[in-house]
């Protein structure tokens, strides 16, 4: 037996109740502190941090940031070890006659950015309990049952989707329930909280719980509200019946606080920068929450079956993620343009910069989509790619999107109009009760299409999942629309200008901050020819100071006079000059009709309800 299918072996369910106190006031130094009461009996016992965290698609539990671990029986100190082979589980012999472990310990979130995730701050406050608990190994986690409370700094309000059973001098006490509803159960406070409906005529409420830095980035446009309750009416045209008795959207508007997009079965973590609700530009990440909340059907009530273990602590493998992930997106695409959360020209644009991403990316050449959804493991750093365009990283999102677009436009031709991707989405997702999990694998993906429309769809996405000929995604095309360069940015590349990006992946191969450090080189391009690579400076263009304005117009200039653009670099303590062979000219991608094909793509972006 190996360690995956031992790991399924648990007992279905925990004797007593775990009892989980988390005082988290501390604001100013950022200090969790803990405090678990566990039911046992004597003998060996192992304790298990949570490592293998849902959503994260790789074991990422944060144990290097848990310290102070006090255990204790009858009140005295008992002796742990930490297994040698497996850094999450703690052993300890439990003494006859200690029927309840008092247990302690700190989590330190993190104070700066280079630690992690920046989730407490003086006014804000993210609490994934899997971060401050430990749990006994060989249980399934639905049959654990844990009593939870929260202490708040005063005058603090919170969301989440747990029923607080009570409320006083500045704690939440949580009405009890089994461990893997509360790690699914973030809580999101704050100084500056409020709540808005989305709907909540339903006997499936939604809600928008927001916390920010200021009361300022709690004030909401009406029409940014009413794209956020027109989500939830194209969700529910798209998948039909509501898998949560309740949803809470979890946002935090900030730029202080780290960015989040995690999916919940009733709730989902959200990070947007402050001015998001009023409106304000940029635009590009407004497909984050539609993205979270379609993960309600795809991911959490319906998961792959590949992904499920009972617990937290075994692995979970990632071979349907081209449909967790990949489905999903295209739907957080189609809803966010159907919500109107995404402009039209806005949501054109998106899809241009994607098909232009992937038409031009090389690595396509060695690494193929199906291999991308093993990056979460592989990645085990969050450390930046030196060459993002041929390492390939997370693709299984965004090239996802293409192959799902092509799905969707093949459905519509091979019925004659007649069927969608929204009918397969509706059949496949139905059924059960609320609460259940449902799990699938791609057998039943496929058989799931061909019960809607026949269409070989094995071979057809397989082929996709599995090419490495480089060739562009065809799914676009199939939509009836095509890629083209023009030396005008669409509105994607417009977004990233306002903030200093200067970005010429599509001519020089290169993009710049304002301060003229290179933040992605693209391989093979001038200017990787040219030997430059990420993180080098430019600091003068044709013998004048960088400026991204300056370097746009030498683009410019290479192709009315023909001549090079020189370039003075700086890399470390390293200063050269380099010459970029180039001249034709700035090169933006942006979308348009392929003649005689039927516009499928217009039909597919529109609103439903």
């Amino acid at each position: 037996m190996d360690a995956r299918a031992a790991a399924m072996q648990v007992q279905a369910s925990y004797p007593g109740m775990i009892e989980l106190e988390v005082d988290a006031s501390d604001l100013q130094r950022r200090i969790q502190r803990v405090h678990q009461r566990i039911p046992v009996s004597a003998g060996a016992l192992t304790l298990w941090y949570p490592q293998w965290i849902p959503g994260n698609h790789a074991p990422t539990g944060p144990i290097n940031q848990m310290a102070g671990l006090v255990i204790r029986g009858n009140g005295q100190a008992l002796q742990w070890t930490r297994d040698s082979g497996d850094m999450y589980a703690f052993k300890l012999q439990v003494p006859e006659g200690v029927s309840m472990l008092d247990i302690e310990f700190q989590y330190l979130s993190p104070t700066a950015s280079d630690q992690g995730r920046v989730a407490m701050t003086p006014n804000m406050l993210d609490l994934q309990w899997h971060r401050v608990l430990l749990y006994p190994a060989g249980y399934d986690a639905r049959g654990i049952q844990v009593k939870p409370s929260l202490r708040l700094p005063q005058g603090w309000q919170s969301g989440t989707a747990l029923d607080v059973a009570q409320h006083s001098a500045g704690t939440e006490q949580y009405k009890p329930v089994s461990l893997m509803t509360l790690i699914d159960s973030p809580v999101f406070a704050g100084q500056y909280f409020k709540r808005f409906a989305l709907d909540e005529a339903s006997k499936q409420s939604v809600w928008l719980d927001v916390v920010g830095e200021n009361p300022q980035a709690l004030q909401a446009d009406a029409k940014v509200l009413d794209a956020h309750r027109a989500l939830v009416r194209e969700a529910d045209a798209v998948f039909g019946s509501r898998p949560y008795t309740r949803y809470n959207f979890l946002l935090a508007v900030s730029d202080v606080f780290s960015g989040i997009g995690l999916e919940h079965a009733q709730s989902s973590e959200n990070g947007m920068h402050d001015g998001y609700l009023r409106g304000e530009r940029p635009y590009t990440d407004n497909d984050l929450l539609p993205h979270e909340y379609a993960h309600a059907w795809i991911g959490k009530a319906w998961r792959p079956r590949p992904t499920w273990v009972p617990h937290y602590n075994a692995p979970m493998f990632n071979d349907d993620l081209w449909m967790y992930e990949g489905q999903t997106q295209y739907w957080a695409v189609v809803l966010a343009a159907r919500s109107g959360l995404w402009k039209p020209d806005y949501a054109m644009a998106m899809l241009a910069q994607l098909q232009a991403n992937y038409a031009t990316q090389p690595g396509r050449q060695w690494r193929d989509l199906q291999d991308t959804v093993h990056q979460g493991i592989l990645d085990f750093n969050s450390k930046p790619q030196a060459w993002a365009d041929w390492q390939r990283a997370f693709e299984f999102y965004n090239e996802s999107t293409l192959l799902w677009l092509g799905v969707d436009a093949r459905l519509r031709s091979l019925s004659k109009g007649k069927l969608t991707l929204d009918d397969f989405a509706k059949r496949f997702h139905q059924g059960g009760k609320q609460g259940d999990i449902r799990l699938y694998d791609r057998a039943d993906v496929m058989q799931g299409l061909e019960a809607v429309q026949p269409g070989n769809w094995d071979a057809f996405i397989g082929s996709r999942l599995d090419a490495r000929d480089g060739k562009a995604p065809d799914g676009l095309a199939a939509a009836g629309w095509e890629l083209y360069f023009d030396d005008q940015p669409n509105l994607v590349v417009a977004d990233g200008e306002a903030d200093g990006i200067t970005d010429l992946q599509y001519s020089l191969g290169l993009k710049a901050g304002s301060d003229g450090v290179l933040q992605a080189v693209g391989w093979d391009s001038p200017a990787f020819k040219a030997g430059l690579a990420k993180d080098v400076t430019i600091v003068a263009v044709n013998g004048l100071a960088y400026s991204g304005g300056r370097l746009k117009q030498a683009v410019t200039d290479g192709k009315q006079n023909g001549t090079p653009i020189e370039l003075i670099v700086r890399q470390a303590d390293s200063f050269r000059t380099v010459r970029i062979e180039y001249r034709e000219g700035l090169q933006y991608p942006h979308l348009r009709r392929i003649a005689g094909r039927a516009d499928l793509l217009t039909r597919i972006l529109a609103a439903k309800r």
